[in-house]
């Protein structure tokens, strides 16, 4: 019998986070679920971590280093469940994640993908901020033309989606998940649940990477693609 749920999760180098995050999904409330982790030719004890914690539901696959993108795409195309669920190897699931969504999206059979509301922690784990997202379809519609309406971590999706508007574009090595949301959001309804679901790590690199010129170019061509795809739907 198939999992309702396929997690999926790419890591690379990220030993210091990668038991913290792996148990945060392990130890979740739901338990019908399947855990695809990628190990994307990690150099560090990232695979060791992973390969020390025993759970029938864990299935690591290693990997040459092909990028966070690629490796998301032949996760999804291994998973089995009825959902696609993402994570991200230095952030934190909160016990109730899983619940909340499945028993939102399973009463709200119009709605397509769901995330969630976040706090921002440091790399030790000290709070910094909460972060919202738009709740409602249309909050999420307007919010797609200025900035990304949802935390790539926290999603959950209807994995019929995907058969529809395709897998994460390949070319896009950044922001590959805001430029997957101009193609979901323009055909499908989608929300975010209004409370905190994840602990979302901050760390320098992604904010060295946030301030690249071309990273920011980057964005202005999604919400570009954004946009002309709203208006030709």
């Amino acid at each position: 019998m198939n999992p309702k749920i396929s997690v999926i999760m790419s890591v690379y180098n990220c030993e210091k986070y990668v038991r913290e995050a792996v148990l945060s999904i392990i130890n979740q409330s739901f338990k019908d679920f399947e855990f695809i982790i990628i190990n994307d030719g990690s150099t560090d004890k990232s695979r060791e971590i992973i390969e020390n914690i025993k759970d029938e539901r864990i299935k690591l696959i290693n990997n040459k280093n092909k990028g966070l993108t690629k490796s998301l795409n032949e996760a999804i195309v291994l998973s089995k469940g009825e959902f696609i669920a993402r994570m991200d190897a230095d952030d934190f699931s909160l016990n109730d994640r899983f619940e909340k969504q499945i028993n939102f999206l399973d009463s709200n059979p119009g709605i397509s993908m769901c995330g969630a509301w976040a706090d921002f922690i440091d790399a030790n784990g000290n709070y910094l901020k909460n972060y919202k997202r738009p709740v409602t379809d249309k909050e999420i519609i307007k919010e797609l033309l200025f900035h990304n309406p949802f935390i790539h971590s926290t999603v959950m999706i209807r994995k019929e989606v995907f058969d529809k508007v395709g897998l994460y574009n390949e070319s896009f090595r950044f922001a590959q998940d805001y430029e997957l949301w101009t193609r979901i959001i323009p055909k499908f309804k989608t929300a975010n649940l209004p409370e905190v679901l994840l602990k979302y790590r901050v760390l320098k690199e992604s904010i060295t990477k946030s301030k690249n010129f071309k990273v920011r170019l980057l964005g202005i061509k999604i919400r570009f693609l954004g946009f002309w795809r709203i208006i030709s739907r």
